[in-house]
């Protein structure tokens, strides 16, 4: 696999910090969220920020070297792969326990992946193991996974984020519903209590196998206003703020007396606004060209992120993997053109494509630099002709609108703005979000109901072989096709851009947006006060 060209830009990065100085045992970490929680189940968790707390109470079969980001080994000590390719055999680490004190075993390994994998349990993740065929129990600490023929051995999705263990006897006790709301992990901490839309606890687990975290507690803050998040940073009132947006990393890095260290590294995420191809006007190619053609795409990236904390996209796969094939994704992407979109909607407007009264509602999360993005665009179908409006909706009630049900399986909107952070692997972002196969109600991630059966031939054998000179023109290929259909308009990758007190030591920003406390690499301690 060729190297993943990723450029470090932090400002001071804070393990240099510790240098002189001990750690030590104790105190709180506070972390702000600029999203509310949804999920603590990993097996049906699909967002980041619920992401952070999964990442303190369970742990995962594999970890991600931050340096390299290939897999690494963590509750898995060690793996290989058949000559046939066809299994992936894990060796477990013996002696890692459950916060009930219950052993985790090739069992609980092998009921984590399988239910994930079964259709019949509707995870959201379900389509990040369509590659798995059965996890199987070798021994107590041995597991053997079992690729299904048609897919690559060491499949791409095993660098995925969804990989923390469940224990199988507890969760099967409690219920699915209950383990979500009160999770037990194996994690280097456990959890206490979940107060929605103010805090989630968690506290150290003083026999965690891999090593004692310094570390007494760390409290999960939801703040969706990022103005009250920056005031709470700088203050001190939480520790770590997740999102820092332009303005303020800028005011940071330059009065180093404020406390904060602004960390800084380009995301494997891909942000865009999406259409409904299920139904009219998303359906027609007309409507997607006018809106696109309707905004400044590169100036309306530009205000949001000032060219410090985002760049403009071009295609789904981030700049920092190889198969982005950017530059001429550049060239094919849409200018504005005022005349040419108040034509096409005039012309479909005409044919009835566009009914009488036609409101164009674009859904985004409470996120600033979503709905200001979100804004730019409804005001510009607006001086187009077309009337519009923004719906910000907080997080879970806005992944409930997209995944839809199947009393309404066309959806009830017509545009969308959202983001995906994937693996370093480009097929985490073009099979989830634009094969047919991802296009199911209720559980996949393919929001646009995009269907192109040259497009998931592309993708699907790309997923075939391991190596890389046959699957990224394949790769390639797929995304010409889908961006000259205007499935998305590309409209940013983030720069993960993370806050923290000078406080805090051995925390590291993540390009897949991780928030890793104590890890194989790192074990975040506080100084005192």
């Amino acid at each position: 696999m060729r190297k993943i060209g990723l450029l470090l830009l932090a400002v001071g990065v804070l393990g240099l910090l510790s240098l002189g100085q001990e750690p030590r045992y104790g105190g709180t970490l506070v972390i702000g969220s600029s999203q509310t929680f949804k999920d603590l189940d990993p097996r049906i968790c699909n967002d980041v920020y619920s992401m952070y707390v999964i990442n303190a109470v369970f742990d995962e079969l594999l970890s991600l070297d931050p340096d390299t980001l290939k897999p690494a080994p963590y509750v898995a000590k060690s793996w290989e792969i058949s000559e046939d390719g066809a299994e992936i055999t894990f060796y477990l680490h013996e002696g890692i326990k459950f916060h009930n004190g219950e052993p985790l075993t090739a069992e609980d390994v092998a009921f984590t992946f399988n239910w994930i994998a079964d259709p019949a349990n509707a995870s959201p993740n379900q389509t990040e193991f369509e590659w798995l065929q059965e996890v199987v129990v070798i021994d107590d600490y041995t597991v053997k996974f079992i690729t299904k023929p048609d897919w690559a051995p060491y499949a791409p999705a095993l660098l995925g984020e969804n990989y923390a263990i469940v224990p199988k006897d507890t969760v099967l006790e409690m219920g699915d519903e209950e383990f979500n709301l009160n999770p037990v992990g194996s994690g280097p901490f456990k959890f206490v209590e979940w107060k929605r839309g103010d805090h989630i606890t968690v506290v150290r687990n003083e026999d965690y196998w891999l090593t004692k975290p310094y570390l007494e507690k760390i409290i999960f803050r939801p703040i969706p206003n990022l103005a009250t998040m920056m005031l709470e940073l700088e203050t001190g009132g939480i520790d770590i703020a997740d999102n820092v947006p332009a303005q303020d990393a800028k005011r940071f890095m330059e009065n180093p007396d404020l406390g904060v260290v602004v960390q800084q590294i380009p995301s494997l995420s891909y942000f865009y606004l999406g259409f409904n191809m299920s139904k009219p006007p998303g359906n027609d190619i007309r409507f997607r060209k006018a809106v696109y053609m309707s905004f400044d795409t590169t100036a309306a990236v530009d205000a949001v992120f000032q060219n410090l904390t985002g760049l403009r996209a071009y295609g789904a796969v981030p700049p920092a993997l190889w198969a982005n094939d950017r530059e001429f994704l550049k060239t094919i992407a849409l200018s504005e053109d005022d005349e040419q979109a108040k034509a096409l909607f005039d012309e479909l407007k005409a044919e009835g494509v566009i009914p009488p009264g036609y409101k164009a509602v674009i859904y985004c999360p409470p996120d600033p630099r979503r709905v200001q993005i979100s804004t730019v665009v409804a005001t510009n179908l607006i001086e187009n002709g077309i009337d519009a409006e923004v719906q910000p909706l907080e997080w879970g009630p806005y992944l409930d609108l997209l995944y839809r049900s199947e009393e309404k399986p066309e959806g009830e909107y017509d545009m969308y703005v959202i983001g995906w952070s994937g693996s370093p692997d480009p097929n985490a972002f073009l099979y989830y979000l634009f094969t047919s196969e991802n296009a199911t109600v209720g559980t996949a991630n393919n929001f646009s109901f995009y269907m192109n059966e040259r497009v998931d031939t592309l993708i699907k054998y790309a997923g075939t072989t391991l190596d890389p000179d046959i699957r990224e023109p394949l790769y390639v290929a797929a995304q010409r096709i889908i961006f000259k259909d205007i499935v998305h308009i590309p409209l940013y990758h983030y720069i993960e851009t993370r806050g923290v007190r000078t406080r805090v030591h051995d925390y590291r920003v993540s390009p897949t947006a991780a928030m890793d406390i104590v890890s194989p690499f790192n074990n975040v301690w506080v100084e005192e006060g």
